[in-house]
């Protein structure tokens, strides 16, 4: 690898690294406000409605965002073929959409479970087609990191001044809605303007559209998998419980996802690099990468897993306020979901798919969800949101173990036993400081002893790694230092 790739994986890391934590600080500008205004019924509304949308995305998508960067990245070098590729998967995408809007409308008329949230699925229904319109997996295949970073940032900040000079009162969960949608699809409609730039212009007879329906029918199948699944515990508590559960369950969620979208930063950004590789043969390179990518899953994992159980019920009082107690046992069991769906998306996203075996992870996240819908059919109506979760975690469970089964003899060229092991420590000993810690500043502020107990756990956490000379967290730490390098030397 030339020094300039190099330096492009960590400009993109870092670009992307920026747009996760955009991801995580803005929910934690917004989120504590609006859980207080629009208290877990509203909440509960807008989850609901979500789920239900994201499934029509899946639809008009058609696994496009993993087969775009995919096959964009492999012929990312030669601008006329890049441009009739763009083309023809820019097509079937609108057509797609077109599809997939025709359907909700109907389903809004004749299910009357969707007329009683006809406004929220009207006014969300817009991601559908501004995610089609807004072609990411484009900028995302050649790399355009710092490009989706700035817009992305911009766009979450013209929301948030949104919100709060529009989102006053329990009933604006409709103008809440409206501003999601521009906060975080907005931004589509100038990928699209931009893109002439980056491609040409192509007639639709030089096309060939029907080279992509096999391989794009596999990538659906992923992505239907995973769809239903990622939205099935939100829609199952609509149907099974209340609003206000569902809204309990959403704190716990909206927490996992901000967690689960830092671990797999790096492997977003990996993800065009691998196909590149994978593509054209480039083997060594292809798991280099990969074990970078596990290291950082590993060392990142234990950390916010561990400190976010232990802390979770502070955690959940300073985001979403006292009226939210009820949601935090679910958010300790959903937690542990956090580590099983980052190695789930790593294997499959960055292992399997860029070798075009779209059908064992679509395999393995079907019976991940058979076991989750079995649990909470079960489970919901006498547990609520604590059920959803206890679900969720073993789906996610099911999925993960599924892959590492079909992969169990690559697993040594991606995972180090000897770096889990000491990851495994690490949480241990910081756990072991963090108790007495906990007890020590009970009676201060929750912003202060949040701030203390993730300071203690931190430091213990990473100091530990260093002195069992854990190497991902060696290389990263200490190679920023003067006499860092000196000690890994030694």
């Amino acid at each position: 690898m030339s020094r300039h790739k190099r330096k492009s994986i960590k400009v993109n890391f870092i670009m992307n690294a920026f747009l996760t934590c955009s991801n995580f600080i803005f929910p934690l500008i917004t989120f504590p406000y609006v859980s207080r205004v629009l208290l877990a019924d509203g909440n509960g509304k807008i989850n609901f409605a979500t789920a239900i949308i994201n499934y029509f995305v899946l639809f008009a998508s058609l696994g496009m965002p993993l087969y775009g960067v995919r096959t964009c990245a492999i012929v990312r070098d030669d601008r006329k073929k890049l441009s009739r590729t763009v083309k023809e998967l820019f097509t079937i995408s609108m057509v797609a959409t077109a599809l997939s809007l025709v359907v909700l409308l109907v389903m809004i008329g004749i299910v009357p479970k969707f007329q009683e949230y006809r406004g929220l699925l009207l006014v969300l229904s817009s991601n559908i087609w501004l995610q089609a319109l807004g072609m990411d997996w484009l900028y995302q295949a050649l790399e355009e990191y710092s490009y989706i970073t700035v817009r992305s940032v911009a766009f979450k900040i013209v929301g948030i001044i949104l919100m709060f000079m529009f989102v006053h009162e329990h009933g604006d969960y409709v103008v809440y809605a409206v501003i999601t949608v521009l906060g975080g699809n907005g931004s589509m409609v100038l990928n699209y303007l931009r893109s002439f730039k980056l491609v040409d212009r192509v007639s639709l007879r030089e096309c060939n559209l029907r080279q992509h329906v096999k391989p794009l029918f596999g990538l659906f199948l992923l992505s239907a998998a995973w769809s239903l699944y990622a939205n099935m515990d939100t829609a199952m508590l609509g149907f099974l419980s209340n609003d206000t559960q569902n809204g309990y369950f959403g704190a716990s969620v909206k927490i996992k996802q901000m967690l689960i979208a830092c671990i797999s930063a790096l492997g977003t950004v990996l993800l065009p690099r691998l196909a590149n590789y994978f593509g054209n043969g480039r083997t060594r390179e292809f798991y280099d990468l990969l074990r970078k990518d596990s290291s950082f899953i590993m060392v990142a994992g234990f950390y916010v897993v561990v400190f976010c159980i232990f802390d979770a019920d502070e955690i959940i009082r300073f985001l979403s306020g006292d009226t939210y107690e009820p949601a935090v046992p679910a958010m300790r069991v959903i937690m542990l979901a956090v580590f099983f769906s980052a190695l789930y998306t790593m294997l499959s996203n960055n292992v399997l798919v860029p070798q075009g075996k779209e059908r064992i992870p679509t395999l393995a996240t079907v019976i991940g969800l058979a076991s989750l819908t079995a649990l909470e059919i079960v489970l919901i109506p006498p547990l609520g949101a604590v059920g959803a979760a206890i679900g969720t975690t073993v789906g996610e469970a099911v999925g993960a173990l599924v892959l590492c089964f079909y992969l169990r003899h690559d697993l040594s060229k991606m995972f180090s036993g000897e770096n889990i092991l000491k990851c495994i420590v690490a949480s241990v000993v910081a756990s072991c400081v963090l108790l007495p810690v906990r007890g020590l500043v009970s009676d201060g502020g929750l912003f202060v002893r949040l701030l203390l107990q993730g300071s203690v756990f931190t430091i213990v956490y990473f100091a530990a790694l260093i002195l069992m000379r854990e190497k991902f967290t060696s290389s990263v730490i200490l190679s920023r230092i003067p006499w860092g390098k000196k000690c890994m030397r030694d």
